[in-house]
């Protein structure tokens, strides 16, 4: 192989028929050649990565390859691993309890990984500790099959094998009766069947280090189905799931990306020509895509490959996905992801999650002596819809004392949470309310839509003059200068400085600051204060409107910061915006069918925003003792619903509480529906190939919002 084989990926094989000729005539690379060239050209000694590269199936050929996969062949068929049935739901119980006793639960950390090392090593013959040394030492020799890989990785490789290949006793008969056979015990009997001179404790060990990708297709279709509809995670509770959703799952969310061949001599595949040693990439993800898209073929995917190296553990995978998903759904019917904590690891060849925090709470519950944890949908309706018991967080009364007792001035926090929305009560913000109505209702939604949609086609062609395009800072962050600023009567008079302020005001939505971040955002709330000027008759505008008729005891200045608050606070649209961007472009292509036509997000939209609305939390403050659900509270103990927990509880088609609900619901819901119901399809409509950079997807570190900082994409592919 010469040259940076993933330099061109419009150049990797990605139609079936294609993909399954590449898989089928050329060979795997080779890595003993490759080492064996080190070698001459260098004093670099790699025993161990030697013997292994000399007796596992990724290096073989011809009649060595073919005997070894005959061999192990009735060991990983599904009679032979119907042995390990009872083994793996004793693992998954294992890694069920290890997530239930985790004080900061991982699905990776607490769930895939334990279960990975409870199982796999005991079916292969292995004797480890299921420590985290054994576990990076298996993730480092997976690596084997890459190409190129560099000197340096090399060495972390060979002291990895070293550390390994010490943990495989002496091969010998079948030792425990009470036990299935391991792997290195069957292939002990069936010694005379292998190539001679085969170490079967290096086959093993490249066939370990291969199947962490099964768990790791577990943890990548975690991912999938908690950041999707809620419907698939109930659907994976119920029995029979796995002979529907297999299938589907393994095309979905393997961790493989491509897989490489090499040509042995010149030869022509699929009508391109290849001199010898010219490696072929197959684009698997795409490959998976046109299967899924072609219902007649009966292939439903080749996320094991395909051919004479077709992976041999294709069933174990399956097994694994069969018995661990369903078992996490029925333990964990309310299981939430926090998404934005999320972390993978990609290479060109794969990719697979390292992190994924959730919260395995189920149900709402005290979650301190003050604070009541709502999670579930009809007891949060209940909270919001109920104001006489329940009212916003009492900022403004907060705040008063705070400055008496601290003696600083918080006199510019004092007026912020006097004007904001989220924090009123009473006949003052019903005032207000009534006041915004008037303009940001869905009556009014018609005077917007032309400037809204000229917004949306300058913001596209943006994206076409971005080097890199980004979705966020080059798409759904201008909408919200370009369309929510005019509405909102935000006009400042130096525009870059206010921009450069405009990211702080999201903090005035975040209850209970300290007073290092209290006094910061009050300072720049006041920097952006004086830049706001007031509207000429020419712009209409919301400000306009509140300063042509005042609500009763609302000065200008109060209107002005009525005005900046509710810009802090559309920074949710550009964000939950994004989120859904995001999640559209990381499913099935075959789902975006239409999705350039106003039907198709009009049926989806609650959806949609019900699963990527930037807001974490609603707050609520008992306004006397009561009891909540079996919950005593305090006058002034806060009910704290969380949002992600809840929208996902409720039943298809039932109300989300993304803009809250009740006296304080958000006076943009409406504004916000129609931008994104505009915005969607503009976007596909604009670029049909939109696809996303894989992984590439930053978030904010904030504790109230979901918010990506970055989406990069990929306009045309």
């Amino acid at each position: 192989m010469r040259g940076n084989i993933w330099a061109d990926p419009t150049s990797f094989f990605s139609t079936p028929s294609d993909a399954a000729a590449v898989l089928r005539d050329l060979e795997l690379p080779r890595i003993d050649q490759y080492l064996a060239a080190l070698s001459d050209n260098s004093d670099i000694k790699l025993e161990n990565l030697n013997r292994l590269s000399e007796n596992t199936l990724v290096a073989m050929t011809g009649d060595d390859h073919l005997k070894t996969r005959r061999a192990i062949a009735p060991f990983f068929s599904k009679d032979g691993l119907k042995h390990w049935a009872d083994i793996l739901d004793a693992g998954v119980s294992h890694a069920l309890a290890q997530l239930s006793a985790a004080p900061k639960p991982d699905l990776v950390t607490n769930f895939t990984i334990p279960l990975f090392l409870r199982v796999m090593p005991q079916m292969f013959g292995l004797k480890i500790d299921e420590s985290e040394a054994h576990f990076r030492a298996i993730e480092t020799v997976q690596r084997l099959t890459e190409p190129y890989l560099s000197v340096p990785t090399l060495r972390k490789l060979e002291h990895a094998v070293g550390l390994l290949i010490g943990a495989f006793p002496n091969p010998s008969a079948h030792q425990s009766p009470d036990q299935p056979e391991t792997l290195i015990e069957y292939l002990y009997r069936r010694r005379s069947d292998l190539p001679a001179g085969l170490d079967a404790r290096y086959l093993v060990l490249g066939i370990l280090v291969g199947s962490n990708s099964a768990t790791q297709s577990v943890a990548f279709a975690l991912y999938g189905l908690l950041t999707g509809p809620p419907r698939n995670w109930q659907d994976a509770a119920r029995p029979g799931w796995a002979e529907r959703e297999l299938p589907r799952l393994l095309s979905l969310y393997q961790s493989t990306r491509t897989l490489v061949r090499v040509a042995p001599e010149a030869t022509t595949i699929a009508g391109c020509p290849f001199h010898k040693g010219q490696a072929a990439v197959v684009d698997i993800v795409k490959t998976n895509s046109c299967l899924r898209s072609d219902t007649k073929s009966g292939v439903r995917h080749m996320s094991f490959g395909s051919g004479a190296h077709k992976c041999p553990g294709s069933f174990l995978s399956e097994m694994v996905f069969a018995q661990s998903i369903p078992a996490l759904a029925r333990r964990f019917p309310s299981i939430v992801l926090n998404k934005e904590q999320c972390s993978f690891v990609q290479t060109p060849m794969m990719q697979a999650p390292t992190a994924l925090p959730c919260e395995t709470a189920q149900g709402s519950h005290r979650a301190t002596s003050r604070l009541c944890d709502i999670r579930d949908t009809a007891l949060a309706h209940e909270v919001v819809r109920d104001n006489d018991r329940f009212s916003p967080p009492q900022m403004t009364n907060y705040l008063s004392t705070l400055a008496q007792h601290s003696g600083r001035d918080l006199t510019i926090a004092v007026k912020i949470s006097q004007n904001a929305l989220f924090f009123m009560d009473g006949p003052r913000h019903e005032a207000l309310r009534t006041a915004i109505g008037r303009r940001l209702g869905a009556t009014r939604l018609q005077d917007w839509t032309d400037l809204a949609d000229t917004a949306i086609a300058d913001a596209l062609d943006n994206l076409t003059r971005m080097p890199n395009p980004d979705l966020v800072t080059g798409f759904t962050d201008l909408l919200r200068q370009t369309v929510i600023a005019p509405i909102l009567g935000v006009f400042p008079s130096d525009p870059s400085q206010f921009e450069r302020l405009a990211p702080e005001l999201q903090a005035v939505l975040e209850p209970w600051l300290s007073m290092r971040d209290l006094l910061a955002v009050q300072e720049k709330f006041n920097e952006a204060m004086a830049l706001m000027t007031v509207p000429t008759a020419a712009n209409c505008s919301l400000l306009s409107d509140l300063l042509a008729e005042p609500p009763e005891g609302f000065s200008t200045d109060d209107l002005k910061a009525v005005v900046l608050v509710l810009y802090g606070a559309s920074f949710n649209l550009s964000h939950t915006l994004a989120n859904i961007l995001h999640l559209i472009l990381s499913g099935p292509v075959e789902e975006r069918a239409n999705i350039e036509t106003p039907d198709w997000i009009s049926t989806r939209l609650e959806e949609l925003i019900a699963l990527c609305a930037s807001p974490k939390y609603i707050y609520r403050m008992a306004r006397a003792d009561l009891e909540l659900a079996g919950m005593a509270m305090k006058a002034g103990d806060t009910a704290r619903l969380t949002l992600q927990a809840i929208n996902r509880d409720r039943n298809p088609g039932a109300l989300h509480l993304s803009f809250g609900q009740g006296m304080h619901r958000c006076v943009g819901a409406a504004l916000s529906r129609l931008i994104i119901r505009r915005a969607i399809p503009a976007v596909f409509e604009r670029f049909p190939n939109l696809s996303l950079v894989n992984q590439g997807q930053r978030y904010f570190p904030m504790s109230q919002t979901v918010a990506l900082s970055a989406l990069p994409c990929v306009l045309s592919s």
